[in-house]
Order: C-alpha cells, then structure tokens, then sequence
C-alpha cells in the first residue's frame, strides 16, 4: 500500500494554505502572456475585434482563471489530501477548461505573438506539409478524439496510476495535461470541424451525450463501490472528518452529477448554435455557445463546493466527524440511523427524525447540551438504560450530535 505524506490541511487552514507549483504557475503565466502579445500584435495590424473578438479574448481569459483557481489555489492542497477534491480538479480541466479555450481562439492569437519571418515560415510549412494536416484531421475525428479522451479518463483512474500520479509531480502534470489535451482533440472536431457547421454541431451533440455516459458511469463505479479504490489518500479523508469510503462516494459524485450537467450544458449549447440559421457568419453562430460559458463557470463553482461540510447547529460540531464516529462506534448494529450504511439495527429506538423530537431518553428536554450528555454517558442520565457508556469523549459527542440533528 502506498502511504503519502503526513496531510498538513485541515478545513481550518485550508484557505491560508497557498503553496502554488511553480511548474503550472509559469506555464499559466507564460501562455497568458503570449496570448496578450498575439492579440495586441493581430488587433495592431488588423483592428480591435479582428481575428480575435473581445469576447474570445474573455473567454481565454475564464479558461486561464479556471485553471490557475484548480492548479494554484488552496483546492490543489486539498487534492493532495481528499479524493473528492481532486476529482473536482479532474471535472474543470476535462470538462470545462478544453472548450473554454478553444473558443478563446487561440490560434491565430499565438501564432501573431510570433515575429513576422518566424510566423510565415511556420504557416507555410504545416500547409507545404500535406501530411500534418491530414494527421490532425484525423486524431480530432468525432469518433477517434472521443475515444482517446475516454481512453484517457479512464486510464488515469485506474488505481495504479492514480497513486503513482500521487507520488510523481511529473507524472501528475502528464495526468492533468492529458486531460486538457484530449479534451482539446475532442472539442476542435466539434467547432473546427471541417464539415459544415450545423453537421460539426449535430455530430457534437452526439459526441458530448456518448462522453456524458462513459464518464457517468466511471462516476457511479465509484460511488456505489464496496471497495476503497485508493488507499494512499484514506489518511487525509480521516482529517477532513470523512471515512475513505465517505470521500470515494462524494468524489463519485462529483464525476457523476456536476460532471454530467456540465456536458447537459454543453449539449444545450451546441443545440442552440445548431438551430441558427446556415446563412448566419460562423462567429455570430458560435455566440450561443460562448453564452453558455457562463452557465458552465457557475456549474464549475458548484463542483467546487461540493466538498465543503453541512453546517451543524451544534456549536464545534463537525456533521460529517459525526456521522464518520456513528460509523466507527457501530451504532447502527443498535439503532437504525438514516444515512449511516448498514445502519438497520432494532435492539434500541430508530433514531430517524431524532432532531425533531421535543424529549429524548425519555426525560431530557432535547438540546444540544442534553444530547451530547446523553450520548457521552447515557448511564449517568438514566441508570436504568440498556445503552452502555461506549467512552464516547466530550469532542466527539458533539460531532455526533451534529450529525443527528440532521436527522428530521
């Protein structure tokens, strides 16, 4: 078993954890950089909004801000420790980021950041060259760039080569490069297609629906699995306050459902751009699909909030430490306790809807304070009970109270 490194973030220091990689953070600068030369170079010689509108120059820009807020923020931390934040990496930079930044229009944007001589040598060469051309074509065909994008996703999930990427700062850049790269392939068939436009589209549709029911189904693998599929990272799901099998099944999730609207949203856009009229210019068709950008940012930040913990009522309760400790103390060979896996006990009371309950062991008034002096030590609130004093602490009371005034 591959065991990381002691997991130094806890949700307490998250936030103030900024330790960007240097590698990302000059490739993002570097490209950034370059792209701004191109379109000032191109907008000098052509005018604004010729060859590269503003609007693509913002959408650029959104595709850049995604990958330095996945690749430099405290959420690369967090990767390191929980699986479900890392898939949440995964979702942006296969998802989002590819189509973001081929309507961004690149191309022309980094070939004008060229010096003249260098930057007509170089078109005259790739069409000089049949053979490039006509390879490129190839590899962003509908059905070949869909296949080696879904090649890539599942390849990378596979365990040995997740927790190998874990390990490697290299071989993890080659994982979250391939994910961005093969998404490029699949997208550039999509809008740069060399059909007509409406066929690109129609073909699109189809192509983002199959790649929606792939990576659903990867997702629900993960999720609905009996077995933990990456050790290395069960220590940092344990300081997040969450089981490994806990933070496998949100990390399924996120794959799943974020993951899965994202793609009902791209296929949303592309049928809006499909039902524009053929006479109308390419850059005005594709204008859909650029409004639908901002959808697929705010889709992004819901991705990126599904690791964050439910609020508990209890003050210094912690509702997922709480439903881990449930899980961990075995109370649902007892109690039958909503949420709790395996939790169909019948010895003692079901404890579904115990947050709404005026009175609980039969006596105390149902407060905060009462029910974790319940459950720290049920003996010294009722002698008579068949609950045992389990050695809960005062700490972890609170968490499981937290948890069960969910429960209503």
């Amino acid at each position: 078993m591959i065991v990381l490194d002691a997991v130094t973030v806890t949700p307490s220091t998250v936030w103030r954890d900024w330790r960007p990689d240097g590698g990302p953070a000059v490739a993002i600068a570097v490209t950034g950089a370059w792209y701004a030369v191109g379109v000032r170079r191109l907008w000098a010689h052509a005018g604004r909004g010729h060859g590269v509108s503003d609007g693509q120059v913002w959408t650029f820009v959104a595709a850049l801000a995604l990958l330095a807020l996945v690749l430099l923020s405290p959420l690369d931390q967090m990767a390191d420790a929980l699986f479900s934040a890392h898939m949440t990496q995964h979702v942006v930079l296969a998802v989002i980021v590819p189509p973001l930044l081929l309507l961004g229009a690149p191309v022309p944007a980094l070939l004008w950041a060229l010096p003249e001589r260098p930057r007509v040598r170089l078109v005259r060469a790739v069409r000089s060259r049949g053979w490039i051309v006509r390879c490129w074509a190839v590899i962003t065909a509908p059905a070949l760039a869909w296949l080696i994008h879904g090649v890539a996703i599942w390849t990378w999930h596979a365990p040995r080569l997740y927790e190998l990427a874990l390990r490697s700062d290299a071989i993890h850049a080659m994982e979250h490069l391939s994910f961005v790269g093969t998404g490029v392939l699949l997208w550039w068939g999509i809008l740069h297609g060399r059909a007509a436009r409406r066929t690109n589209y129609g073909i699109g549709i189809i192509t983002v629906f199959f790649t929606a029911m792939h990576t659903g189904v990867l997702g629900a693998l993960i999720t609905l699995s009996h077995r933990l599929w990456y050790p290395a990272q069960a220590t940092g799901a344990a300081a997040w306050g969450l089981t490994p099998m806990q933070d496998q099944q949100l990390a399924g999730l996120v794959m799943w459902v974020p993951g899965g609207l994202l793609y009902v949203v791209a296929m949303s856009a592309l049928f809006v751009a499909w039902l524009e009229p053929p006479h109308r210019a390419p850059r005005r068709t594709l204008t859909p699909v650029r409004v639908a950008t901002v959808a697929i940012v705010l889709c992004a930040i819901t991705s990126l909030t599904a690791c964050r913990e439910p609020a508990s009522v209890v003050p210094g309760g912690s509702v997922a430490r709480g439903k881990a400790t449930l899980t961990a103390l075995g109370c649902g060979t007892c109690h039958m306790i909503s949420g709790i896996a395996g939790a169909r006990g019948l010895v003692g009371p079901p404890l579904t809807g115990v947050g709404s309950r005026s009175i609980i062991a039969g006596e105390l008034p149902n407060t905060p304070e009462n029910l974790e002096k319940w459950i720290e030590n049920p003996p010294s609130v009722e002698p008579n009970t068949d609950m045992p004093n389990l050695g809960v602490t005062p700490a972890q009371a609170r968490d499981i109270a937290a948890y069960l005034y969910t429960l209503r």
